[in-house]
């Protein structure tokens, strides 16, 4: 992690520091680690080098990794989101072009881990380093919590919300939260971990509700961008009044006025950050079992 304060760093990329936040990706990571089948655990933890008690541990540190390196050297900036205007019915149409998007590194990370495929290299060498596989696994890892964040399927000329500046920061230190995205990527996940109590117990406590509430349906990588993008225009655009806005690609609309966000609109959001959260940890495990079934995730290809 970069120690630059989010609204800085928003400026310098096209994502903000942490999506869904470091927290986020390591309860997402920890909830499907818990949910992994023997055989897809041993596997894990052979790419990552350690054994099956500290697969959570391995899989929530390589959740994060994927935003510790340069987005800009490696060229895997784009990779983590997809811009789907929430103006217009879902559409992915040409929003992957040269598979520039999360849907698509999704798959490709699926298809080399349960392929055993060679070969992956980044258009930089990253830094810090993994193995080529665990790189696989992290990108994975990362990419799944990604597409669950309504923010990185979602556009409205604001670049997923990062071009929303806020009228009040929210002040919490290190690192405060002056736009958007952030809110999401962030506050959100805080204010679920306050409201259960820090993140063992968080990813205690929705890994217990995938087990006994409404399951998770596994559905398409393409459903869960869908289901993303549709709370970003119930939970985002619509709750907080923003109005439809267009922008080249990578711009911001001209005009775009401050949001107000209060405490009493994020912790509003709590239940379906929630299940989103645990619809990404249980999707990912079932991903998982999936492609490290039979032959599939080689630690050494």
């Amino acid at each position: 992690m970069r120690l630059i304060a989010v609204g800085v760093c928003v400026l310098l990329l096209r994502l903000p520091c942490f999506a869904w936040g470091a927290s986020g990706h390591r309860i997402v990571a920890r909830i499907a680690a818990r949910n992994l089948s023997p055989a897809a655990k041993a596997k894990v933890a052979a790419i990552f080098g350690t054994n099956a008690a500290g697969v959570e541990q391995a899989m929530a540190a390589a959740s994060t990794w994927p935003d510790e390196i340069n987005k800009k050297n490696t060229k895997t900036g784009n990779w983590h989101f997809i811009d789907v205007p929430v103006a217009a019915p879902f559409s992915v149409g040409t929003l992957c072009a040269k598979h520039e998007c999360v849907i698509d590194r999704i798959q490709e990370m699926a298809n080399r881990l349960g392929m055993n495929e060679n070969g992956f290299k980044l258009a930089q060498p990253a830094s810090p380093s993994r193995p080529m596989t665990s790189q696989e696994l992290a990108f994975l890892i990362h990419f799944v919590g990604d597409i669950h964040q309504p923010l990185h399927t979602a556009n409205d000329g604001d670049r997923g919300g990062n071009c929303d500046v806020l009228t009040t920061p929210i002040v919490h230190g290190p690192q405060d939260t002056t736009q958007l995205h952030a809110v999401w990527d962030v506050d959100e996940v805080l204010a679920v971990m306050k409201i259960i109590g820090g993140e063992d117990k968080t990813v205690t406590a929705l890994f217990q509700m995938s087990q006994t509430g409404t399951p998770v349906q596994q559905l398409t990588l393409t459903d869960w961008a869908r289901e993303a993008n549709d709370l970003a225009k119930k939970d985002v655009y619509l709750k907080l009044d923003i109005p439809s806005r267009t922008a080249p690609v990578g711009q911001c609309a001209l005009g775009i006025a401050k949001v107000t966000v209060t405490a009493q609109y994020v912790n509003g959001n709590v239940p379906d950050v929630e299940r989103q959260l645990l619809s990404a940890g249980i999707r990912l495990s079932n991903l998982l079992n999936q492609i490290c079934s039979g032959t599939g995730c080689k630690a050494q290809p």
